[in-house]
């Protein structure tokens, strides 16, 4: 039986069009959805450097009331229909983590024939915060860890002696605002490494209003749709083919990227070092989101890479104070500013949003913006002038834009 729909997540976005949450929201949810159905059970071999998993840590983050938990739960119902294991809302300790992953053990047959476990997990939390809890100095590093999907992790405890989580694999899905994530990320967790293994998407709120949010016919033919296939591509096992094209395109690429490329703050270089992992990954879902046959062509990397791009572009404002979602409307309508303008002054600035917010806060707003990497500010006896900075684009063609839901990001 072959799948319904030419491109899963192509179609999940169009499904989420007529929705509040941002795009890049849903895209990141329907990305989660589908490393939820692959698991364990689906891998890149890649060489002296081991297997890649298709799994992934990701956290939505913006403003209170900013249609994270409405984005994630559109994705989530479809993945509970896979009848997979799905952790607790709430694994605020490293023992119950554990336990859930133990308890999910599970078996798949490879292409060989060979009857196989794991222990897959994923975990769609709207509290994002519980995982970064200081109640338990030790689940940071676990988290760390088991980001990596070891073959052989063993670990003693008091009670039970030995316990045995080899072949383990755990995807994390949560929501967070800023003031939070900046509260409940220790120096452990940065200086340790689990900031580099963690997608922030940032969103600044409602993309438009929905009064009516029913799905319509046409939209319930496609959810349905969305889910036997879903329901299809879960039953996939084994290793993806990394064809001759991709291989060309990714080393292209990897030979001439620089670290400076990624994330520009210090808060992620750790994470700009690990770009070519989340790449592996993304090259994954991407494929699997078009076809069964799990070999990754050159377009997947491109499409890859434009998704990274577009999500990193606004990931160092994770860690910036939009306590408010007012306060994340009014900077959300300085950054169309920004980007609509060759340049204006700060008195220009004031006469825009004279009723949007005071021009010490107007100044504070643009301190965020400069810090961001999108303004430039110069200062003189009488006004301070603002340039908009050049934003890299994506090196990819028109012909591709076209073809693709992912021109709305650009």
């Amino acid at each position: 039986m072959s799948r319904q729909l030419s491109d899963w997540l192509e179609h999940y976005m169009l499904f989420t069009q007529n929705t509040e949450p941002p795009i890049l929201y849903h895209l990141w949810s329907g990305i989660i959805a589908l490393s939820s159905a692959l698991r364990r059970k689906c891998f890149e071999n890649w060489g002296s450097s081991g297997y890649i998993y298709p799994n992934f840590y990701a956290a939505l983050v913006g403003p209170p009331a900013g249609r994270k938990g409405t984005a994630m739960k559109m994705a989530k119902k479809m993945v509970q229909t896979l009848e997979i294991p799905m952790g607790s809302d709430s694994l605020g300790s490293t023992q119950a983590l554990y336990k859930e992953v133990m308890e999910a053990e599970a078996e798949f047959m490879t292409v060989q024939g060979i009857t196989k476990k794991h222990k897959s997990l994923s975990v769609w939390s709207e509290e994002f915060q519980v995982f970064l809890s200081e109640r338990d100095p030790t689940l940071i590093a676990s988290l760390t860890d088991l980001f990596d999907c070891a073959d052989t992790w063993k670990y003693s405890t008091m009670k039970r002696g030995i316990e045995d989580i080899s072949n383990c694999w755990l995807t994390i899905f949560g929501a967070i605002t800023p003031s939070l994530l900046q509260s409940k990320l220790s120096q452990d967790a940065v200086g340790g490494g689990l900031l580099s293994r963690i997608i922030f998407v940032v969103g600044y709120g409602a993309q438009k209003k929905i009064a009516f949010t029913f799905l319509s016919k046409a939209e319930k033919v496609l959810q349905e749709k969305l889910i036997k296939d879903l329901q299809r591509i879960a039953l996939l096992a084994g290793p993806f083919m990394m064809t001759q094209s991709f291989r060309d395109t990714y080393q292209d690429w990897y030979e001439n990227f620089s670290a400076g490329e990624g994330v520009s703050d210090d808060k992620f270089q750790g994470y700009n070092g690990r770009r070519p992992l989340h790449l592996h990954k993304l090259c994954m879902i991407v494929s699997v989101s078009e076809s069964d046959d799990m070999k990754i062509l050159a377009h997947h990397f491109k499409k890859a890479l434009a998704i990274l791009e577009a999500t990193e572009q606004e990931m160092p404002n994770a860690f910036q104070g939009f306590g408010l979602a007012n306060h994340a409307q009014v900077y959300a309508k300085i950054v169309s500013f920004i980007e609509s303008s060759k340049g204006f002054s700060y008195e220009e600035l004031i006469s825009n949003f004279a009723i949007d917010a005071l021009p010490h806060e107007l100044l504070e707003y643009m301190k965020i913006a400069e810090a961001s990497g999108l303004v430039k500010r110069e200062d003189s006896l009488t006004t301070i002038q603002f340039t908009p900075r050049i934003r890299r684009k994506k090196k990819v063609t028109q012909e591709y834009l076209e073809k693709t839901i992912y021109k709305l990001m650009i």
